[in-house]
C-alpha cells in the first residue's frame, strides 16, 4: 500500500525556488538588514526631490488682463500671446512629449514622472522634452517670432538659444546639435533655429528637444499655451 503523506507533514519547509530548485526562507529574505533601509532611503529620496522641486517653483499667483486667459500649472495667470503658439518642430515630423512640465499642484505620480535625477539629486523640470519615436534627430524651428538673446553652448544642456517674443514671452530651446541663427537676429514663427541632439543633463532623454516657456520671467508648463496634439 502507498503511504500517505500526512496533512502537515513538511508543513513548515520552505518553497522552493523554481528557477534553481533551492528552497527560499521569506523570513529569512525579510531579515536582511540592508532590505528596510534600502526602501526608506529610495523613498525618501524622491520625497525630498519632490520638496525641492516644489520650492523651485513656487511663485505668488498673479493677474494680467486680457481676453483670452488661462491659469498655468503655477498658478498665475497667464494671457495668451496675440500670436499663437506653433509646436517647435518643422512640419511633417511625427514627435511627442517625452517629460513634462513639473506640476506644481500636481499629483504625487505627476510631480514624480517630472523630476529630472542628475548627480544624485532631483530636479523640477521647467519645460518638456521633445522626441521623435526612433529617437532621431530633427529640425527644430520657432514656436513664436521674437528676437535671438542668448546663442551659447552649456556643458550640460547642449547648445541653447533663447527667444525673447512679445507679450511677455521667452521661449528656451536646448539639447540643440546645431544652431542656425546667431544673437541679435530677428525670427519669424516656423523659422528653423537648429537640429537636436542629446545632452549630459538628461543623458537618459537620449536625442531630444527641451523647450521652455517663460511668461514674464516664470515657467509655465508649455502645453498649457502650445496647440493640443
Amino acid at each position: 500500500m502507498d503511504e500517505k503523506q500526512h496533512p502537515n507533514e513538511n508543513k513548515n519547509a520552505d518553497p522552493q525556488n523554481k528557477s534553481t530548485g533551492r528552497p527560499v526562507n521569506a523570513k529569512r529574505v525579510l531579515s536582511k538588514r540592508w532590505l528596510y533601509p534600502a526602501i526608506y532611503l529610495g523613498a525618501a529620496a524622491v520625497i525630498i526631490g519632490l520638496m525641492y522641486a516644489r520650492s523651485q517653483l513656487s511663485t505668488s499667483p498673479t493677474s494680467s488682463t486680457g481676453v483670452d486667459t488661462n491659469t498655468a500649472a503655477t498658478g498665475q495667470t497667464v494671457t495668451q500671446p496675440k500670436e499663437p503658439f506653433v509646436w517647435p518642430v518643422a512640419d511633417g515630423t511625427d514627435t511627442s512629449v517625452a517629460m513634462g512640465f513639473f506640476p506644481q499642484k500636481g499629483s504625487l505620480k505627476a510631480q514624480e514622472a517630472a523630476l529630472v535625477n542628475y548627480d544624485n539629486t532631483y530636479y523640477a523640470h521647467k519645460g518638456v522634452d521633445i522626441k521623435t519615436k526612433d529617437g532621431s534627430s530633427f529640425q527644430v524651428t520657432a514656436a513664436l517670432s521674437g528676437k535671438i538673446v542668448t546663442v551659447d553652448n552649456q556643458p550640460l544642456y547642449g547648445q541653447e538659444v533663447i527667444v525673447q517674443s512679445a507679450d511677455g514671452y521667452t521661449e528656451k530651446y536646448q539639447s540643440l546639435g546645431s544652431v542656425d541663427v546667431k544673437k541679435g537676429d530677428t525670427i519669424h514663427q516656423g523659422q528653423t533655429i537648429g537640429t537636436t541632439t542629446s545632452n549630459e543633463f538628461e543623458k537618459s532623454q537620449g536625442n531630444h528637444l527641451y523647450f521652455e516657456v517663460d511668461y514674464n520671467g516664470t515657467p509655465i508648463d508649455p502645453e498649457s499655451v502650445l496647440p493640443k496634439q
